[in-house]
């Protein structure tokens, strides 16, 4: 039975998440990499285990042997846009239930719709602080103690 959605803004899911062993390994999936890379190294800081991938393709082909707890994954990308990739994991084995971020620039009433399609588990704004993103993260991939 699905859980109420949480006073956490940015989640669209209802759905409950496991629990994770430390530390947490979070995927940055963003073709701006001078971006991804700030963002992983600011995460990084915090405690969480990062890769960046620069394409949905780069995503899809990480190392089968480390899969994320958490994908923070760009809507606005060449090639292959973030609703797609996101679709591309909801249909492998690998990524079914990973949670997903969608962490764009675009307003969230722009991707929700379509983001909630591909199961995209949650919303944070770029240019926002980073204490939404980790408290998204945070309450999509919960440390177990």
């Amino acid at each position: 039975m699905p859980h109420n959605i949480p006073s956490i803004p940015g989640i669209w899911s209802s759905r409950s998440f496991d629990k994770v062993n430390p530390p947490v390994a979070v995927l940055i999936v963003d073709d701006e990499r001078a971006t991804a890379d700030a963002l992983a190294a600011a995460l990084a800081v915090d405690g969480f285990q990062t890769s960046v991938a620069e394409s949905g393709y780069a995503a899809l082909a990480t190392p089968q042997e480390w899969t994320p707890h958490v994908v923070i994954l760009d809507i606005e990308m060449p090639v292959c846009d973030g609703f797609a990739v996101a679709g591309a994991m909801r249909g492998s084995h690998r990524f079914a239930i990973v949670p997903i971020i969608a962490f764009t620039s675009l307003d969230e009433a722009d991707v929700v719709e379509r983001g909630k399609k591909v199961q995209i588990d949650a919303f944070c704004p770029k240019g926002n602080s980073l204490h939404t993103l980790r408290k998204l993260i945070e309450y999509l991939a919960p440390v177990a103690y």
